[in-house]
């Protein structure tokens, strides 16, 4: 469980309040990745060291983190959204028309993008499973 580690965002809070602390720097992992913990941060007057909430939200998702880096002209592997390109908007995301340009939404769409590609592909879901919904695809009838 995250309820007394250092994942959980309100205990990170709540500790910084009762200490009177100025600023938090995270460290690495774990609530350092969350956008909920510099703008509960924030709330409460005390500085967050690190990225704000909305670009830790955009490089926490696999598809706008990968559009960020190509615009910033960061060498890639070839992927569906090869040479997409694209600043975050007001809100701190990549815009939604621009996003989904670099996902695939059927078989048939990933089929034609893997023959672009070469096989194998790693197909992936753009969000959560811990790793666990990668997967090699070797050939086309295996998509």
């Amino acid at each position: 469980s995250n309820k007394n580690n250092y994942a959980n965002v309100s205990l990170i809070v709540s500790i910084a309040v009762e200490q009177k602390v100025d600023a938090v720097w995270p460290g690495w992992g774990h609530a350092s990745e969350n956008p909920l913990l510099p703008t509960s941060l924030k709330e409460k007057g005390i500085q967050f060291i690190g990225p704000t909430a909305p670009v830790m939200a955009a490089l926490g998702d696999k598809v706008s983190a990968n559009i960020l880096a190509q615009t910033a002209n960061v060498p890639s592997i070839p992927w569906s959204g090869e040479g997409i390109t694209s600043a975050l908007n007001e809100e701190g995301v990549i815009p939604q028309d621009i996003f989904n340009k670099a996902c695939l939404f059927s078989v048939e769409e990933a089929s034609k993008m893997a023959d672009k590609i070469g096989y194998p592909v790693m197909l992936k879901a753009s969000e959560g499973g811990g790793g666990k919904g990668i997967r090699m695809v070797k050939h086309a009838e295996d998509l």
